[in-house]
């Protein structure tokens, strides 16, 4: 019989098992068109899927609309919005992307969040014109709601 410590959580154990097969297992997605993807290391060629989750994605001539991975590594790919913690990217589109390093040779993003950049990097959107423009909607709709408080008051 094995002894059982009293502060032990059976839930640690079974989560550390989880996660080992998770990062073994390997998945590989061909000319396909699925609902999502979950592995250690997952390859896509020519495929789409709605979501990936995965240690390392490789895709290539695919499309993603939702990534949560460690790396990524994208070549002529598309991704609605990605979590990685290092991205290189050949080409490709990805409307966010969220990253700790990026490498890119050339990349079209919508917004970017990022600790480290290296090549060539085009954002409709940073940050800080995110921020900008968010301000700038409130502020409008604020005078619109003043606006019509006022002709509501003098019309009655």
């Amino acid at each position: 019989m094995s002894e059982e410590r009293p502060d032990a959580n059976p839930l640690e154990d079974a989560a550390a098992d989880l996660s080992a097969d998770l990062e073994g297992e390997r998945v590989d997605v061909t000319e396909s068109n699925i609902g999502s993807v979950r592995g250690g290391r997952v390859s896509m060629e020519n495929s789409a899927t709605r979501s990936v989750h995965a240690q390392a994605l490789n895709m290539t001539d695919s499309a993603a609309g939702f990534v949560r991975t460690k790396s990524l590594e994208m070549r002529e790919a598309g991704i609605g919005c990605a979590a990685s913690q290092e991205a290189t990217i050949h080409s490709g589109g990805i409307g966010m992307l969220a990253a700790g390093q990026i490498k890119a040779e050339e990349i079209k993003t919508g917004l970017l969040f990022a600790g480290q950049v290296e090549g060539n990097v085009k954002t409709v959107l940073s940050p800080l014109t995110a921020l900008a423009l968010g301000a700038g909607f409130g502020a409008a709709l604020l005078l619109l709601r003043k606006l019509f408080r006022r002709n509501r008051t003098g019309h009655s």
